[in-house]
């Protein structure tokens, strides 16, 4: 099944950032001059942009952004010949899939997409999720923290390269999930709180529990706010409204990033890449591509046929000299018939002079017709090479 790659996520990202979004998203007049460079018809981007703003505000968030990128690129590629009615469950970013279930029953459509459940078949994974994060756990993902953190106190996504890498068991596309969980304002960092959520997350996934589609309503309007917090004395065990079984790792289990807190123990901090705007798309690079090849695969088929006709033009030009050669020959035996009219019997010459006759007619009307297929053949092979 298709999926957001993370390489996908962080070149949107520089695009997102380089259109300067306001509150963390982009009006329709900031991403207009983008999406009309790919060239498509206004039809389809209209299109794609109603698929894309889930929660119909008018405004692309960095989420719905990469929906519309990722529709627009496999149109461009021509990936898909076709603008789907409905999103795709893989497009749609865990935290806005209710929006779209409920966008559905409102218009009377209770159906359930699996991909929605199920994106990459991950069978035997727990949906008992538990946001309890105990005092052991929560000394880990601080030494995590502490050493990722920048003067500010913030964390960059891909500052955490080398801890993902260790997790054997979380797909890129989950690693990217339990970001988007915890940043739902696609700030470019996130602060402690949303650090040590995200690490939980992660590393429950790690131990066969699905990543969540929605975070607890109290931790979701701490993430929500609109200016980051720089308090790095918060000290707080993140727990969810009921009273259920704590989370507890199974027997046996590996030290969620042990080798990687180790390893970090040795070494220097890791710094993210510095995301810097971007001056435009891929949208001319792919399009040009696209119709390098088509240009290719007709200079091919255009040889191709131009080899065939030249060919045949000279079987043609072979024939058509031994036709006229037998015209010749021919003519020239009418003719010698003819100044031998004494010599032999008037009705065997006038035989010969007929039968001569309709083999010279035969043969001029076989030629007529060759020169005019020659003639054909010579027009086509010039129009291919212009």
């Amino acid at each position: 099944m298709p999926r957001l790659e993370e390489w996908e996520i962080k070149k949107y990202w520089e695009i997102f950032q380089g259109l300067k979004p306001e509150n963390n998203k982009l009006t329709g007049e900031k991403v207009s001059p983008v999406l009309k460079n790919s060239r498509l018809q206004d039809a389809q981007l209209s299109q794609i942009w109603e698929l894309s703003d889930i929660d119909n505000d008018g405004k692309l968030d960095f989420e719905e952004f990469c929906i519309t990128m990722r529709m627009i690129f496999d149109l461009v590629n021509g990936s898909i010949t076709s603008i789907p009615s409905e999103l795709p469950g893989w497009l749609v970013p865990g935290s806005k899939v209710h929006l779209i279930q409920a966008n559905r029953a409102v218009n009377g459509n209770t159906s359930v997409d699996p991909s929605f459940n199920d994106d990459d078949g991950e069978d035997g994974l727990s949906d008992d999720f538990d946001w309890y994060i105990s005092p052991t756990d929560k000394s880990t993902y601080e030494a995590i923290y502490n050493s990722n953190s920048d003067s500010y106190g913030r964390v960059r996504f891909d500052s955490l390269d080398s801890l993902y890498k260790t997790l054997s068991k979380v797909p890129s596309s989950d690693i990217s999930s339990a970001w988007n969980l915890v940043n739902p304002k696609s700030f470019e960092t996130i602060d402690k709180d949303q650090v040590l959520v995200f690490l939980h997350i992660l590393n429950q996934r790690e131990n066969g529990k699905r990543v969540p589609r929605g975070v607890p309503a109290s931790l979701r309007a701490t993430f929500s706010k609109e200016v980051p917090n720089y308090d790095l004395s918060a000290n707080s065990n993140y727990k969810s409204g009921n009273s259920g079984p704590r989370y507890t790792e199974p027997s046996g289990t590996k030290k969620f990033a042990s080798n990687y807190l180790t390893k970090i123990g040795q070494a220097t901090n890791e710094k993210g890449t510095d995301f810097s705007a971007t001056e435009g798309t891929d949208w001319e690079e792919v399009r040009l591509r696209r119709e390098l090849t088509e240009l290719e695969n007709l200079l091919e088929k255009v040889e191709k046929g131009s080899k065939y006709y030249e060919e045949e033009d000279q079987k043609n030009s072979l024939v058509k000299y031994e036709l006229e050669q037998l015209l010749k020959y021919k003519e020239g035996l009418l003719n010698k018939s003819k100044s031998r009219g004494n010599d032999k019997d008037l009705d065997d010459v006038k035989n010969d002079i007929e039968l001569i006759e309709s083999q010279v007619s035969t043969l001029e009307e076989f030629l007529t017709q060759k020169n005019q297929e020659l003639a054909q053949i010579q027009e086509e092979i010039g129009s291919l090479k212009a």
